[in-house]
C-alpha cells in the first residue's frame, strides 16, 4: 500500500516523531500518528460519527499481516484489518476497478481493508473477512470509503484460511 506512512513500518520499528503516541487498546498497546490520518468522510457502517483513523500494526507477532485501524475519535475503538492491493484473492478485479471507478480513485492508487471477525468454533480459532463490505482507501489521498458490493457472491463471513 503506498502513501500510507509510518503506520506500515516494520513491526518493531518506533518512528521518532513528535506525532506518535502509545495507546492501550482491547488488542494491547499501540503506536498512533494523529497528524496524516485516514479519513472516512461518512465513517463506518454503524459508526458514521467516526472519521478520523490510523492504520498501525496489530500488536502480536502471531498476526502480523494484519493491521489495526485505530479510531483517533474514539481511541476504544478499533478493527483488525487485512490490507490488500486491488488485485487480490478476494474479491474479483473487475469488481474493484468498478469500485475505483464509482469512488473517483485511480486504480494505481486503491488498497482496500477487509475487517477481520475472530470465531471460536470448535475449539478452534477461525478468521473471517467481510468481503461484502471493504473499507477502500485512496493510499495517496488518504481518504477512505467503506464500499459496499451489490453481488451476493462476497460474504459477509468469507473464511480466511492461511
Amino acid at each position: 500500500m503506498s502513501g500510507s506512512g509510518p503506520a506500515m513500518m516494520s513491526p518493531g520499528v518506533v518512528p521518532e516523531r513528535s506525532d506518535s503516541e502509545v495507546i492501550d487498546t482491547r488488542f494491547g498497546k499501540v503506536t498512533i500518528f494523529r497528524n496524516n490520518p485516514i479519513v472516512l468522510p461518512n465513517g463506518m457502517l454503524g459508526q458514521p460519527d467516526k472519521n478520523q483513523f490510523c492504520l498501525t500494526h496489530f500488536p502480536s507477532d502471531k498476526m502480523a499481516r494484519f493491521k489495526l485501524l485505530q479510531s483517533l475519535d474514539d481511541t476504544s475503538l478499533s478493527f483488525i484489518t487485512l490490507p490488500v492491493e486491488a488485485n487480490n484473492p478476494i474479491v474479483d478485479r473487475a469488481d474493484m476497478e468498478q469500485a475505483a471507478r464509482d469512488l473517483s480513485i485511480p486504480l494505481s492508487q486503491v488498497a482496500a481493508l477487509f475487517i477481520v471477525s475472530v470465531h471460536r468454533e470448535a475449539g478452534a480459532v477461525k478468521l473471517s473477512v467481510n468481503a461484502r463490505a471493504p473499507i477502500i482507501l485512496d493510499s495517496v489521498r488518504r481518504v477512505a470509503v467503506q464500499h459496499v458490493f451489490h453481488n451476493a457472491k462476497y460474504q459477509i463471513r468469507q473464511p480466511l484460511f492461511f
